[in-house]
């Protein structure tokens, strides 16, 4: 309960999810899906005779690079530092890390920082920019067929979480338990000095506290937000199902035999845990203001 508490204060001061085009766990799943066929092949070409050990080692750096950009906007972070990765040179600073990274690890943070790069250019004009005005028809009347950010950005911050949900709901995020193996590693060094190169600014000046601001980073993608986005799938279930043909069907398989579900489908169809559960529970009963707004 100390825990679920410490998780529900640090829910409730959060501040509103960044202005990209997914959200942590959207993020995560893509260095997922292209691990095999994209992030590895380019590690083994310049780093071949990895082991498996290492490799895991290096995704957890790909995983803290695919997160890199939005790390300004989370507990102890600095916003400036987010705005300028976002919007300031952000090719540049992507290109000064590839260019800087000198081992397997570093270039697999900075092939992270590519992925998010990448995902956010596309993530706006193809996705959130047009799902908006689907999911809030009344609130967006005038707008037209397409929402940018500058528009509406309460509502692109709610669209970005639920794609985070539904990638939960769905199975296409991998396990918590998967992601607690393989860890979530920032490369200090290698940020350092392509921030440096990109922005003539040292981290320092920048951040309070560059250590303290990259652990409370690591607390929030590695805990805080998958459990948030599990309640809010607990949460929403009944109006997830029910809009989704094909997550019912694998909801109920999963219902009918777990176990042969997870042999035919792999463990990433989590049902939400106990955790999760109580804490959807506690955020029902919440006015949904502020960040809580996301779960409305």
């Amino acid at each position: 309960m100390r825990f679920l508490r410490l998780l529900l204060l640090l829910v409730l001061l959060a501040p509103a999810a960044p202005a990209a085009a997914y959200s942590v766990l959207t993020h995560q799943s893509i260095i997922d899906s292209t691990w095999d066929k994209c992030v590895l092949p380019l590690l083994q070409q310049r780093y071949p005779g990895a082991s498996l050990q290492q490799q895991n080692e290096a995704k957890s750096y790909a995983y803290g690079g695919a997160i890199l950009q939005d790390m300004g906007y989370y507990p102890l972070g600095a916003e400036l530092f987010t705005n300028l990765t976002h919007y300031v040179r952000s090719g540049d600073f992507v290109r000064n890390l590839l260019r800087e990274a000198k081992d397997r690890n570093e270039y697999a943070f900075a092939l992270g920082a590519l992925a998010h790069y990448a995902s956010d250019n596309v993530g706006h004009p193809d996705a959130t920019n047009l799902v908006l005005p689907n999911l809030y028809p009344e609130r967006n009347a005038q707008r037209g067929p397409v929402v940018t950010y500058e528009q509406a950005p309460l509502n692109h911050s709610e669209v970005e979480f639920a794609f985070d949900v539904m990638q939960i709901a769905n199975g296409r995020y991998r396990s918590h338990t998967y992601h607690k193996h393989i860890g979530f590693r920032v490369s200090k060094p290698l940020l350092e000095s392509a921030f440096r190169q990109t922005y003539g600014l040292k981290l320092g000046q920048v951040f309070f506290n560059v250590d303290a601001s990259i652990a409370a980073f690591r607390l929030a993608v590695n805990h805080i937000l998958p459990a948030a986005a599990r309640a809010a799938w607990y949460s929403q279930r009944k109006q997830m199902l029910k809009a989704s043909p094909t997550l019912r069907r694998r909801y109920r398989a999963y219902k009918t035999n777990p176990a042969e579900f997870k042999q035919a489908n792999g463990t990433d169809f989590e049902r939400p845990g106990f955790g999760a559960r109580v804490l959807a529970g506690f955020i029902n009963l919440l006015p949904k203001i502020g960040p809580l707004r996301t779960y409305s």
